[in-house]
């Protein structure tokens, strides 16, 4: 009866936290249920940390000063002795039924002090079955943990495990388009100002906080000393850095314009003495010089410090740097010549297409689509609006829109998304979701706005049967309208796990009859054109 309740309690709780894609929230949320609804004193969620530390992450109370007066880590020393640093050592489950055990002897008076008698902690895994943190749980009971409600609460660990990689996965998506939105800011940057200061602060300030610099510095490059000199410097003042000039070839610095590639080094390998002294005096453990250059010509040299150094995604980092350094290197050249800004311009855009693209991708193997889906239904959908005559940016926007169409499916737990057989009400309700939680995604970044049409709008229908506002008829945005009869064609020629792919005749005869019901009757006929020309053309 009490494993019911406990079983109860924990699946009403996960409604709740569905309701949030924030990381940090629905620890908070997975806090507050196992103290309130489970009878419990205390649970706090701890967050393992790279120096075998381990950080409390979210508690409930919020007030209760014990998780702050303990010390734990998760590595072999006499503060991972206990439950929560072993969960996290070995990956699995411990349950402490009496504290005065040997092992739990650090922590006991305090333990004692509010009175509890047993505790648990759970690990929390990443998709790679690695532990990332563990729900620590404080009862005044001894007899609290069961064999039942132990193995309930190891169910919902893992659920929990779940619950935090579509967080972070979420969080990342938002990181990358905040990075493209970083691009987007120093492009506006360039268009709408010809004074280089100006540039040089939305970048410098956008490089820092993106990349999470401890430093950055601008070297200009003057090509009659054929020299760099210090022209920027932000969280590092040095006099003798200002003074200095670095002549092209010379050093890590001088190497990394003369062979047009970023160089990193290490305090060890660093061989100019003036930035060594730096690295060592001011605990930098990494150095990265990474050259301007544009159309050609080395402008100048970008070079940062960093004290902490990287176990993953360095590659991706030094990309970023890279895409930042490229723009910067461009308003250089943008403050020189007035009439190369429209094909800067171009370049941006082209960078955003790829990257927009190859977000896409990842969501299209996250929903496991079937391959080339999104560039498929994007492709199609520009041929129907070219002839619909969208033209220009108009055009841009629509492919944008087309490409993350599916974007909110993200906020979607992968026991709905990848569920193989059919979903239930409750499930479906949760699926349609998507469109508003693309939307939320998407509608603070100011230069996608324009693109939002089709990820909000897509599934409505021409009738007004559709979700999530039951537009109808013309009320539905023309983007939207075209791209919901691509994305029902390509749905239904594709290979699905559980059917062949239709025939083109077959699923030309459901467009058909959906005209008028799902479809645009109008733009069916234009989407009947084009596909007629696509089977001319692969005919000859």
């Amino acid at each position: 009866m009490r494993a019911n309740k406990v079983l109860f309690a924990l699946y009403k709780g996960l409604h709740e936290i569905l309701k949030s894609l924030d990381l940090k929230e629905r620890a908070q949320i997975i806090s507050k249920i196992c103290v309130e609804n489970l009878g419990l004193e205390l649970c706090w969620i701890g967050k393992k940390e790279k120096d075998g530390s381990v950080s409390v992450f979210a508690q409930y109370p919020l007030d209760h000063p014990y998780p702050k007066q303990i010390k734990v880590r998760w590595d072999e020393s006499e503060y991972g002795m206990g439950p929560t640093g072993k969960a996290m050592r070995f990956g699995i489950p411990q349950i402490l039924k009496d504290m005065k055990t040997p092992d739990y002897k650090i922590w006991f008076p305090i333990a004692k002090k509010y009175g509890f008698k047993s505790s648990a902690s759970f690990p929390i895994k990443d998709e790679k079955g690695e532990v990332q943190g563990s729900i620590n749980l404080y009862s005044k009971r001894k007899s609290f943990f069961t064999p039942e409600t132990i193995e309930i609460f190891n169910s919902f660990s893992n659920l929990l495990s779940l619950v935090f990689l579509e967080s972070f996965l979420f969080e990342k998506a938002n990181q990358r388009l905040n990075k493209i939105a970083a691009l987007r800011n120093i492009d506006l940057a360039i268009l709408s100002s010809f004074d280089i200061r100006v540039i040089h602060e939305v970048f410098v300030n956008e490089a820092v906080s993106l990349l999470q610099l401890d430093t950055l510095s601008l070297l200009e490059f003057d090509e009659f000393t054929q020299e760099f000199k210090l022209k920027i410097q932000k969280g590092l003042t040095n006099e003798e850095l200002k003074k200095q000039c670095i002549k092209i070839g010379k050093f890590i610095p001088g190497r990394a314009a003369k062979e047009r590639r970023i160089i990193k080094a290490s305090f060890e390998e660093m061989d100019e003495p003036l930035r060594k002294r730096i690295m060592e005096e001011r605990g930098f453990s990494n150095y990265y010089a990474c050259p301007m250059i544009a159309k050609g010509k080395i402008l100048g040299i970008v070079e940062v410090f960093k004290r902490e150094k990287f176990e993953e995604e360095e590659e991706e980092w030094i990309e970023f740097l890279e895409a930042l350094v490229g723009q910067i290197s461009m308003a250089f050249e943008n403050a020189k010549l007035l009439f190369e800004l429209q094909s800067t311009k171009e370049d941006l855009l082209l960078a955003y297409d790829q990257t927009i693209e190859a977000l896409s991708y990842a969501l299209d193997l996250r929903d496991k689509e079937t391959e080339g889906h999104s560039q498929r239904v994007t492709e199609l959908t520009i041929k129907i609006a070219e002839r619909l005559g969208i033209r220009g940016e108009n055009l841009r926007y629509i492919k944008w829109g087309a490409l993350l169409h599916d974007i909110g499916k993200l906020g979607i737990p992968d026991s709905i998304l990848l569920k193989p057989g059919p979903l239930n009400d409750e499930e479906w309700e949760i699926m349609k979701k998507h469109c508003e939680y693309g939307y939320n995604m998407l509608k603070e970044i100011e230069f996608l706005s324009p693109a939002l049409e089709i990820p909000l709008y897509h599934h409505e229908r021409w009738d007004g049967s559709g979700y999530p506002k039951g537009l109808k008829g013309e009320e539905i945005p023309l983007p939207a309208r075209i791209f919901a009869i691509v994305d029902v064609w390509d749905a239904l020629t594709s290979e699905r796990p559980y059917r062949p792919p239709f025939s083109k005749e077959k699923a030309l005869e459901y467009i058909v009859s959906q005209s008028g019901k799902h479809f645009d009757p109008e733009i069916v006929k234009v989407f009947l054109e084009v596909i007629e020309e696509e089977v001319i053309k692969k005919k000859k």
